[in-house]
């Protein structure tokens, strides 16, 4: 049986942090059943802090992400390579002045082009892809998201059109938009060679 290559989670957003993060170590035994005891720790690369992208110790090759938003939580396992996965509420960035700090001009230009009952699904889309290639490169918000570039391509999916300097390599970014709930929107982001297999799973 062929493994899939990057896992998606989701579940019920849990009332403590600490819960939540209990979820990235069932979720890679779930995916890596035989393949050891789980190791994963998370801090800061910048700070040392105790936050910032979680990096699985053990199995080897693994690689996680999670978001929250709403009333869920997913968290992303991939064995194919970094990862970064972010779901959005589309009320939240339906507020006023969202665009001007999200967006550089073309995207604002695109989305406005949109009929109107469209644009606030778009917006919290490209938004989630922004925050998941953000994430996956480790950067997170200390890159202006403006200068992150994303369009839709075949079919409505999420593309990554650019990225501020030379540390990723666009070709190698996978996007993939998916459900994350009502009222929800999610994008994983995937630095892989080829196209990743994507599948979505029942909670860990």
């Amino acid at each position: 049986m062929t493994q899939t290559d990057v896992s998606l989670f989701l579940a019920p957003r849990a009332p403590l942090p600490q819960t939540d993060r209990l979820r990235l170590a069932a979720a890679v035994a779930l995916v890596c059943p035989e393949r050891g005891p789980v190791a994963i720790e998370q801090h800061c690369e910048h700070c040392g802090g105790c936050h910032g992208r979680p990096r699985v110790l053990s199995p080897h090759g693994v690689h996680l992400s999670l978001s929250r938003a709403g009333t869920a939580v997913v968290v992303a396992v991939s064995l194919v390579g970094p990862i970064g996965v972010d779901i959005e509420s589309v009320s939240a960035v339906a507020q006023a002045g969202f665009d001007d700090v999200a967006f550089n001009a073309a995207e604002r230009t695109a989305l406005h082009a949109l009929p109107v009952d469209e644009q606030d699904r778009a917006r919290a889309t490209h938004w989630t892809a922004k925050e998941a290639v953000l994430k996956l490169s480790g950067e997170g918000l200390r890159v202006d998201p403006r200068a992150v570039t994303v369009g839709f391509g075949a079919g409505g999916a999420s593309v990554l059109l650019g990225w501020p300097t030379a540390t990723l390599d666009l070709s190698e970014v996978h996007l993939a938009n998916f459900d994350a709930g009502p009222g929800l929107v999610g994008t994983v982001a995937v630095l892989s060679a080829t196209a990743p297999s994507t599948e979505l799973r029942p909670e860990p």
